[in-house]
């Protein structure tokens, strides 16, 4: 696990406690009673705290549940807003670093394939003319040139009887 990443775990966490934190204490008027909100506290044997174990067993869950959104003071709701942008500027500063370390890609990045790619569509178009018209000229090419090299061939056809014939008639001429 990187730095970054732990920095950013770390500040997820605090801000979960943080928000639990005013949950609890709205919830309370101010007042934050550890043992009462952990339910912590040592249960006494005597008739009242029965009468009040029942009462709490009968309340529906609506009824344990005392506000809404709502009730929550817009002083709670500027601290988050201050922490969201202090988390904001956090990964501002950092977006590169981040970028750059998870391999991710920026519309830059982006704009710049999308060019490269009309770039490249672009110019197969061309460059399967060129390719075309290159066979075309190559295969008038080897066709000329599969002509000329018959015609030498032939030529050298006719040289070889020639001298063949020469060779019989010098024979001949020795006979007689």
């Amino acid at each position: 696990m990187d730095y970054i990443e732990l920095i950013a775990i770390i500040i997820l966490i605090a801000a979960i406690v943080f928000l639990i934190y005013y949950y609890i204490q709205t919830a309370n008027d101010g007042n934050i009673n550890v043992k009462e909100v952990l339910k912590f506290s040592p249960k006494e044997n005597n008739a009242s705290s029965l009468v009040d174990d029942e009462i709490q067993e009968k309340k529906s869950m609506g009824d344990k549940i005392k506000y809404t959104f709502k009730d929550i003071d817009k002083s709670y709701a500027n601290t988050t807003d201050a922490f969201s942008r202090r988390l904001d500027a956090f990964l501002d500063e950092r977006s590169e670093e981040l970028i750059e370390s998870w391999s991710l890609v920026t519309t830059d990045d982006l704009s710049s394939l999308e060019e490269r790619y009309t770039a490249a569509a672009d110019s197969i178009d061309s460059l399967e003319k060129r390719f075309s018209e290159y066979t075309n000229t190559t295969d008038a090419k080897i066709e000329d040139l599969d002509k000329r090299l018959k015609a030498l061939e032939e030529a050298e056809k006719e040289l070889e009887e020639a001298e063949v014939i020469e060779e019989t008639e010098v024979a001949e001429e020795a006979k007689e």
